[in-house]
């Protein structure tokens, strides 16, 4: 890298070789001590150029107590500022839960090399034994957790050369889902959906009566057999609501037999609460079925909502029944309105406040996200839960992923504190796991951690759309486009009918984007784009896809309304913000479509 590369960047950091800091005359900044030196090492290679304290306290002084080590840590971050003297110190950035270096201000040797590489400026041959000898050269920290690092991250840039270099593609691989995910299913994986199901819900519930004095109450009947308390397809969609219902907000539910709301009694002989009553019926016609919903009053059974739908007999072959799917969450988001309306205690109202929120998210502006975290950061003073933090800390990344935010640091500091707490709180539920793994993979690229989450969440509830889509995504940054493909499908399937199924299609338009199916995934950005038009995500990866078939007019249409969203926007941009998944192939591929549309560096 040349020294006068420096120019309006702050500083160079030399990683080849012993670790060494210019600034752009040339004078050398290097901090004195090995751990100090470490440290500045591992926040350079750092996505986004950061890592908690408690990551850096593991790996530096993984011997010493909890207090020593954070002693010990921020004394080696006042050497790394004194080091940097009062015109760079700013460039580190520290809180109680993350150290952060901007990357912004900073070259990195190791990363300019990697880029001369992919763009062929480069005619140096990298090899595992050339990057094991002097990549982070000189380091001499008796801690095995540092030990291990290197050794692993000396393996991980050997292998971006390699491959840079090689540049070996596979052929997109079809079948279905099961046959490419790599979970492990049981071997009537129908049978065992419906039972993990119906389990997790009595569980569910049984846990939340002893919390909760109040619930929704929940008819389901046949109309042609109104002494049956329930028939299969009404079950089906009562089933699905149950699940719904508790995943969105920890709402419980009590089964009614009776076509009026009754009182029903908790543990212990407490009375529960009906606000309202929700009653599912179903009428069999010559075609198939009819099932309509009702949600009415729980005083005086004043029908209040109702919707219906008919469906043909085939649609129930489809375990996963995307069309109940889409019913059932346009249920939910009724109930959640109308708690707010007929609430009589804090609970009730914030669930149907913790509904709105997680809409207001999925809606991906700036106004949105803020108001939806003002409401939960309130709910987390009033009655904290370990959903509640999951939706703050995904929350967060969106403040991230879209750019809201001035300050990518601190919402990324934030975001791992609300995940954690999450998981303190409820280390079981489902929703909550993958929400907690998304934040591991997206804002720290902890993959095995997340990968571990987000197997557990999907084996609990495999009918988690949300889950599949983040996994998605992780797959998608590992640079395994045909698992990240197929998972996307299989999540845009089960949530093609919901009121978040933009989401979904863009999920679907990246990973096709990626796997380089670039007609695939104009397919899916279009249909995504119907809802949300100025999304951002979807113009970056639709204007690659069309750069690469060579429609040119899309490109200048679709190109100018990214300008209009993100002004500054480039390659560049992209690549300082820490984005995930570049150094792929896939990621390669996405790049050069935009930079063929003119989005190359400033």
């Amino acid at each position: 890298m040349d020294p006068g590369q420096a120019r309006e960047f702050g500083l160079n950091i030399f990683l080849f070789g012993p670790i060494c800091v210019l600034d752009g005359a040339g004078t050398r900044l290097t901090p004195k001590n090995q751990k100090s030196k470490a440290a500045l090492a591992m926040l350079a290679l750092a996505p986004r150029g950061s890592r908690s304290r408690v990551w850096l306290r593991d790996k530096l002084w993984s011997d010493r107590g909890e207090d020593q080590a954070s002693a010990s840590l921020r004394q080696a971050l006042l050497d790394i500022r004194k080091s940097l003297g009062p015109d760079h110190k700013d460039i580190l950035h520290s809180d109680k839960y993350a150290v952060t270096l901007n990357l912004s201000r900073v070259t990195v040797d190791a990363i300019e090399f990697l880029e001369q590489v992919e763009h062929k400026s480069c005619s140096v041959s990298f090899s595992m034994d050339t990057v094991s000898e002097h990549f982070l050269e000189g380091f001499d920290i008796c801690d095995p957790e540092f030990e291990s690092w290197l050794m692993l991250e000396r393996q991980i840039w050997g292998r971006r050369f390699s491959d840079l270099l090689t540049k070996n593609s596979g052929s997109q691989q079809s079948g279905s889902p099961e046959d490419v995910l790599g979970l492990s299913r049981a071997p009537d994986p129908v049978q065992e959906q419906n039972l993990q199901v119906r389990s997790g819900l009595s569980e569910a519930n049984k846990l939340g009566a002893g919390q909760n004095n109040w619930a929704i109450g929940l008819q389901a009947m046949d109309i042609a057999n109104p002494s049956c308390a329930s028939s299969a397809r009404a079950a089906l969609l009562a089933d699905k609501l149950t699940r719904n219902l508790y995943e969105m907000g920890r709402i419980n539910v009590v089964r009614t037999i009776e076509n009026h709301p009754v009182p029903h009694s908790g543990l212990g002989g407490s009375r529960v609460e009906i606000p309202l009553l929700v009653r599912i019926s179903e009428i069999r016609h010559a075609a198939g079925v009819r099932l309509t919903i009702e949600i009415a009053t729980g005083s005086d059974g004043v029908i209040i909502w109702s919707a219906g739908h008919s469906f043909e007999d085939q649609v129930f072959s489809d375990p996963a029944c995307p069309l109940l799917n889409g019913l059932a969450s346009r249920t939910v988001n009724q109930i959640g309105e109308h708690l707010k309306r007929f609430a009589t205690n804090l609970q009730m109202a914030g669930a149907g406040q913790l509904i709105g929120c997680i809409n207001q998210i999925f809606r991906l502006s700036a106004s949105d996200l803020n108001t939806a975290e003002e409401t939960l950061a309130t709910l987390l003073k009033q009655q904290p839960s370990a959903q509640i933090y999951a939706w703050m800390a995904f929350a967060k990344s969106f403040q991230v992923g879209q750019r809201f935010t001035p300050d990518a640091a601190a919402q990324i500091s934030e975001a791992q504190y609300y995940a954690t707490r999450a998981l303190e709180e409820d280390e079981f539920d489902p929703l909550v796991l993958s929400l907690a793994a998304h934040i591991h993979s997206y804002l720290f690229c902890e993959y095995d951690m997340a990968a571990s989450l987000f197997e557990r969440a999907l084996k609990a509830d495999p009918e988690q759309t949300i889950g599949w889509d983040l996994y998605a995504m992780l797959h998608a940054y590992t640079g395994q486009e045909k698992k990240s493909l197929a998972m996307a499908s299989w999540a845009q399937h089960l949530g093609a009918n919901t009121p978040f199924s933009y989401y979904f299609d863009t999920t679907k338009c990246i990973a096709a984007a990626l796997a380089g199916d670039h007609k695939g995934s104009i397919a899916a950005g279009e249909r995504a784009m119907v809802q949300r038009p100025k999304f951002n995500s979807i113009l970056r990866y639709l204007i690659s896809c069309h750069a690469h078939l060579g429609n040119v007019q899309m490109v200048e249409s679709l190109r100018q309304r990214l300008i209009d969203v993100e002004p500054d926007f480039s390659t560049d941009v992209l690549r300082g913000s820490g984005y995930p998944g570049l150094t792929t192939e896939g990621g390669r591929r996405f790049l050069l479509g935009l930079r063929k549309a003119g989005f190359g560096r400033h």
